[in-house]
């Protein structure tokens, strides 16, 4: 039993097909908001479950935003009530919203509740009973913004915000059997399509070069992601557990953890008194910055 949110378009979609294809039953959540988060239809998730039910799966719809703790928990509730218990949840829904320095208060909050706290209220709603089953598989997507390169401070910090509270989660409870990951994927959906013109100016402003603008041209559908997070909900990826796992056509990869990319040791903390401006003016280019590459 699956929930899948902003399941009725582009990556959403295709994991919500794949999970449903794999023999699970599924949630389809999707507002059914344009790009810009503004609308509701049910249209998108009731195409989704369709076309679930067409390929002989078992799916059903709900409306709620979840870009607000009860959408989440409501969601989440009608997985249970539904079919009885929620064992895999995939947070995909998203939808472009500054990410600037230009952005108010308002905008700020907005981007904030879809993009990460959307991942805490579901994890909050889903993952103690999987946790009591000892069985479950938690899935939140992130991006490459996350890495500061693609500036938006907003979308960078709620990114990198995703990729620790996944890690958080598999830390805390991977004993238990529940698996959190991180999807970070490469696909041509409406959203890249409308960010077009964001990347055209990166690229005039060189915050972007060449080959990024070839990866960004040459995006592959969202069909390729779908198999990989179906898998990472199977038991054979039991032993994959606070990953940010990268998919981008048949591209696949692991992003780094956390750890020193470089480091120095000056002797004994104890037994040295604290470093001097001077020293660190030496240190940091010689033992640290220089390794770094």
């Amino acid at each position: 039993m699956a929930l899948v949110t902003g399941a009725g378009n582009g990556i959403g979609r295709a994991c919500a097909l794949a999970i449903g294809a794999a023999g699970a039953s599924v949630v389809v959540n999707d507002l059914g908001t344009d790009e810009f988060a503004t609308g509701a239809t049910s249209a998108a998730a009731d195409a989704t479950v369709a076309d679930i039910r067409g390929a002989g799966g078992t799916a059903s719809a709900n409306y709620d935003s979840v870009a607000s703790s009860a959408g989440c928990e409501r969601a989440v509730q009608t997985a249970v009530d539904t079919y009885g218990q929620l064992d895999i949840v995939v947070g995909c829904a998203g939808a472009i919203i500054d990410g600037s320095l230009n952005a108010d208060d308002q905008s700020y909050q907005r981007f904030l509740d879809l993009f990460l706290s959307q991942k805490f209220w579901l994890a909050r709603a889903a993952v103690p009973a999987m946790v009591e089953r000892g069985w479950g598989r938690f899935i939140a997507t992130t991006s490459f913004g996350a890495t500061g390169l693609l500036g938006q401070p907003i979308f960078a910090a709620a990114m990198g915000g995703v990729i620790s509270l996944t890690k958080a989660l598999a830390h805390e409870h991977g004993p238990s059997g529940v698996t959190a990951n991180c999807l970070a994927p490469g696909a041509a959906t409406r959203l890249h399509a409308v960010s077009r013109a964001t990347f055209e100016q990166m690229r005039a402003d060189g915050v972007i070069d060449d080959a990024g603008w070839d990866a960004y041209i040459n995006t592959p559908p969202p069909e390729y992601i779908g198999p990989v997070v179906a898998w990472l909900c199977t038991d054979a990826a039991a032993a994959v557990n606070g990953q940010v796992v990268h998919s981008a056509g048949t591209e696949l990869g692991l992003w780094t953890s956390y750890v020193d990319a470089t480091n120095y040791h000056g002797g004994g903390h104890r037994t040295r008194p604290p470093y001097t401006l001077e020293e660190l003016d030496e240190l940091f280019p010689k033992h640290l910055l220089a390794d770094a590459g």
